[in-house]
C-alpha cells in the first residue's frame, strides 16, 4: 500500500519509507514518500498563504466543515490497517477509530466564546473584552501510541481556532492517519491542513524552527520535548508540550474489599501493552497486602494471550518497536537481578523472533528507588510498592519528575478526594484510572516534567491554539 503525504505542493520524489508490522517485522504494511528537509519550507509557506482566508470564516462555519467531514468518514478497514502498522489488538484499533468524531463534539459549545470573546464588563474606567486570535501556522508533532485519538484532539481545535496546520505524523505508524486526515484536508481549502512524516529528525526540526510557524504542539518524551523547546526558542515560537508520565495509583485498604478492583487495575495498567502516557505505572498498596494484590492481579493477567493483534484470540499485541521492547525487557531483567520478585503471566502464541512481543509482568518487593519504579516503563510491566501510612504513600507518589495522571482508590470518596488534592499531578481520578476516567471537557496535561501548557478538544485546547487580544474602550465613568 502506497500512501501519499498530504501536502498542497508537488515535491520531488526521492524514494519511499517502509512501514513495518510490529508483529511480523519482515512484513512491509505500506510506504510513504521520502521527503527532505528542503521540502518543509514549501509546505509551510503554502499553509501560511492559506491561513488568512481560513481565519476569515466564522468559527461556526469552520466547525461545520470540520465536524461534517469527521462524522462522515468511512472507517471500514481502517482498524485492520492501524493494527498492522501499530501492533495494538484489533478491538483497540476499532475503539480508537470510533472515538474519532467524539472529541470534536466538545468543541461546539465554545463557538460563541470563540466568536464573541470574554466580556470583562464595565469597571467605570474601562469596558474590556478579550478575543482569541489564531497564531497563523501551527506545527503539530503527533505521537505513535494513539495516532488517531491524539491527532484529532490537537488538529481539530487548532483548525477550529483559525490556524492552518502542518502535522508531522509518526513515521512508524503514518498510514491510517494519512488516509483518514487526508480526507479532512481534501475537504478544507487547499493548504489549511498538511500531513508530513519522515524518519529524518531534521524534517521535524525544520518544521519547529520555521519562522512562519508560530506555535508548536509536541507529544512525546521529555528528552525530545526539551529539544523542541530549544529549537522553538530561536524564533520565540510558543510551545505546548505533553511529555508523558509515570502515573501512580494509591489504593486504600478498604478498596481491596471489592474483588473487581483487580480487573480495573489491570485495565488501567496495560492498555496497548502499557504503551500509554496515562497508563497506571506505579501501584501503591498497604504493605501488609502486597502479596494479596499481586495474586489478585495475577489471577486476571494469567488469561492474557500475547501475539499478532489481528488474531481474534489475542488480547495483547506486540510492543511498537524493537527499541521499546528492549527498554522494557531491561527494566524487568534489572529487577530480577536486584532480587525483586518478578511474576510473568499469559501465553505467547506467535514467533518471538518475528515480533516485538513481551509477556506482562508484575514486580513486587520493590523499593521506590528502583529503575522500574522511577522510569516510565511504557510497556507491560507494573511495580507494586507497599506503604505503611497514607503520608508515606503520598510522598512516594510525589517522588517523581513526572506529574501527568494519578488515581486514588477507596470506598470513602471524601477521603479519596482529600488525598487526591495532595498528589502532584495534572489529573487525578477516583476509583478509576486513565482512559475510562477521562472527561473530554477537562484540560489535558500535567505538572513538572509531564507538560508545558494544557490541551484537549475543549476550551483549554482552543486557548492553547490562540492568543489573547484585549480590546478596551472608555468606561461609563469617563
Amino acid at each position: 500500500m502506497n500512501v501519499e503525504l498530504v501536502i498542497p505542493v508537488k515535491l520531488p520524489t526521492d524514494g519511499v519509507v517502509n512501514v513495518y508490522n510490529p508483529a511480523r517485522t519482515d512484513e512491509v504494511v505500506g510506504t510513504i514518500p521520502r521527503m527532505s528537509v528542503a521540502d518543509v519550507d514549501a509546505v509551510v509557506r503554502a499553509a501560511h498563504d492559506a491561513q488568512r482566508a481560513w481565519a476569515a470564516l466564522t468559527p461556526a462555519r469552520r466547525f461545520e466543515m470540520i465536524e461534517g467531514v469527521v462524522t462522515a468518514l468511512d472507517i471500514a478497514g481502517m482498524d485492520q490497517l492501524l493494527t498492522r502498522e501499530h501492533g495494538k489488538v484489533l478491538v483497540d484499533s476499532t475503539r480508537e477509530l470510533k472515538y474519532l468524531d467524539y472529541p470534536v463534539k466538545f468543541l461546539e459549545e465554545h463557538l460563541t466564546w470563540l466568536t464573541e470573546g470574554e466580556d470583562l464588563g464595565d469597571s467605570g474606567m474601562h469596558r474590556t473584552r478579550i478575543y482569541r486570535d489564531p497564531f497563523g501556522v501551527v506545527g503539530i508533532l503527533a505521537p505513535w501510541n494513539v495516532p488517531i485519538g491524539m491527532s484529532v484532539i490537537t488538529i481539530a481545535p487548532a483548525l477550529l481556532a483559525g490556524n492552518s496546520v502542518v502535522a508531522h505524523v509518526p513515521v512508524t505508524a503514518p498510514l491510517t492517519v494519512m488516509k483518514l486526515f487526508g480526507r479532512l484536508a481534501a475537504a478544507l481549502p487547499d493548504g489549511v491542513l498538511s500531513l508530513i512524516s519522515s524518519p529524518d529528525t531534521k524534517v521535524a526540526q525544520a518544521l519547529v524552527e520555521h519562522p512562519l510557524v508560530r506555535h508548536v504542539h509536541f507529544t512525546g518524551s521529555p528528552a525530545i520535548g526539551a529539544l523542541v523547546a530549544q529549537e522553538a526558542a530561536a524564533t520565540n515560537t510558543t510551545i505546548t508540550l505533553e511529555l508523558g508520565g509515570n502515573d501512580p495509583a494509591i489504593v486504600l485498604d478498604d478498596a481491596l474489599d471489592d474483588a473487581s478492583i483487580y480487573q480495573r487495575l489491570v485495565t488501567a495498567a496495560f492498555p496497548f501493552g502499557g504503551q500509554a502516557c496515562i497508563a497506571l505505572k506505579r501501584l501503591y498498596v498497604p504493605a501488609a497486602r502486597v502479596g494479596e494484590v499481586v495474586e489478585g492481579l495475577g489471577a486476571v493477567l494469567r488469561s492474557t494471550v500475547v501475539g499478532d493483534g489481528m488474531r481474534p484470540e489475542v488480547t495483547m499485541g506486540p510492543l511498537h518497536t524493537a527499541a521499546i521492547r528492549a527498554r522494557v525487557a531491561r527494566l524487568v531483567e534489572e529487577s530480577r537481578a536486584a532480587g525483586f520478585r518478578v511474576d510473568e503471566y499469559g501465553t505467547l502464541v506467535d514467533d518471538p523472533e518475528r515480533g516485538h512481543f513481551l509477556l506482562p509482568t508484575v514486580v513486587s518487593g520493590v523499593t521506590n528507588a528502583a529503575a522500574v519504579v522511577r522510569e516510565e516503563q511504557f510497556g507491560p510491566t507494573l511495580p507494586v510498592i507497599g506503604y505503611d501510612s497514607l503520608g508515606e504513600a503520598v510522598a512516594m507518589a510525589n517522588d517523581s519528575e513526572f506529574g501527568l495522571g494519578s488515581s486514588v482508590w477507596s470506598s470513602d470518596v471524601d477521603q479519596a478526594v482529600a488525598l487526591a488534592r495532595r498528589i502532584e499531578a495534572g489529573m487525578t481520578w477516583i476509583n478509576t484510572h486513565g482512559g475510562p476516567g477521562i472527561d473530554g471537557r477537562a484540560p489535558w496535561g500535567g505538572v513538572k516534567q509531564s507538560s508545558v501548557g494544557r490541551g484537549g478538544a475543549n476550551r483549554a485546547g482552543l486557548e492553547g491554539f490562540t492568543e489573547g487580544h484585549v480590546i478596551t474602550l472608555p468606561g461609563s465613568a469617563r
